[in-house]
């Protein structure tokens, strides 16, 4: 019997960030031994489409002149239109991720008979998937407006990361203090030369590394690296595959970042995790981590300051020991091989 087949829809750019694409091309890796997996994308830079054809078994490229905003500034009730119309048969799986996926869109693949499991971060709209994942800790169910067929994943047994996060690695040092930062895929504030600056101050750190994508804006990496240039303790790093990344997270030992998937895959590399949010959909990732104590954090990111930054340092002992992620390959394996 061939493999079930899988098309996975997201979207990223400049404006959203890339997260969206990395969780899925993450759970490609997971599921890509027992299904066909596919990328839907609209316009990926070249960058994005080298990484999701070393992971797919193909890719479908949409032409939308959709014009992408963070989410809060989403308008009430907007969302992307249909677009798997001729690419869907009623005999796969779709996964979408990101925020413009709404009622109208899951029943639209409903009605074409194909299975629907939907990754959110918000709990916003009326869900109408087979599946919903929110790999956030600490989620109160109630949030979700869901059918009575629906059924709902939270927490870290569910996380989804890419391979290479999953391998074992040896116990912090902290003799030889590094810090990491990453705002995320596009940084659409410019927040990570702000956070350079308050993270340069404290100076039990030798180095400090900063993470660029294709993302980001020119006068954002130009500020970036005026800044490497002063300084020996600055070192940015452009547009790393996973295993780099990984790399890079096992030779730092403490992250300052934005409360989304970046957050998971640094505690779940032994870092003591420091981080904030600035749009709304990093609330329930920000406030689980928080309330479970397995990072500290720092607020939100439009206010911070120097002294919340010292403030929270002090506080680092109180974070939770790592979590184990390897059971959550054989939970998200299982999810879908429940619906063939």
């Amino acid at each position: 019997m061939p493999a079930k087949k899988i098309i996975l829809r997201a979207d990223g750019n400049s404006q959203i960030g890339l997260g969206h694409v990395y969780r899925l091309l993450a759970l490609a890796e997971m599921l890509k031994d027992e299904f066909d997996c596919y990328f839907a994308i609209n316009n990926p830079d070249a960058f994005t489409l080298q990484q999701i054809e070393k992971t797919c078994w193909g890719s479908i490229l949409l032409n939308s002149t959709k014009e992408y905003v963070l989410p809060d500034k989403n308008k009430p009730g907007e969302e992307m239109e249909f677009d798997l119309e001729e690419y869907l048969t009623g005999n796969e799986i779709v996964v979408t991720d990101g925020y413009l996926f709404g009622e109208k869109y899951q029943l639209a693949v409903k009605a074409k008979g194909s299975k629907l499991v939907c990754i959110d971060d918000l709990a916003e709209c009326d869900f109408y998937s087979d599946i919903i994942i929110n790999h956030a800790p600490g989620i109160n169910l109630s949030v979700y407006k869901k059918q009575e067929y629906s059924r709902l994943f939270t927490g870290l047994d569910y996380a989804i990361l890419r391979q290479p996060f999953f391998k074992s690695f040896n116990e912090k040092r902290n003799t030889f203090q590094k810090a990491f930062i990453s705002l995320g895929g596009s940084d659409y504030f410019g927040y990570s030369e702000k956070l350079l600056e308050l993270i340069l101050q404290l100076s039990q750190f030798e180095s400090v590394h900063l993470l660029c994508t294709s993302s980001f804006s020119d006068e954002l990496l130009n500020a970036l690296k005026k800044k490497e240039a002063t300084s020996a303790r600055i070192k940015l790093h452009f547009n790393l595959d996973t295993i780099q990344l990984v790399d890079l997270l096992d030779n730092c030992t403490h992250a300052f970042i934005a409360a989304g998937t970046v957050l998971i895959e640094a505690y779940a590399r032994g870092l003591k995790c420091f981080t904030g949010f600035y749009t709304r959909n990093q609330q329930f990732m920000y406030d689980g981590f928080i309330k479970n104590h397995l990072a500290i954090g720092t607020g939100n990111f439009n206010v911070l300051s120097e002294n919340a930054i010292k403030t929270a340092m002090k506080y680092e002992s109180s974070i939770v020991p790592l979590f184990c992620p390897l059971e959550s390959q054989k939970s998200l394996k299982g999810i879908f091989t429940s619906l063939v």
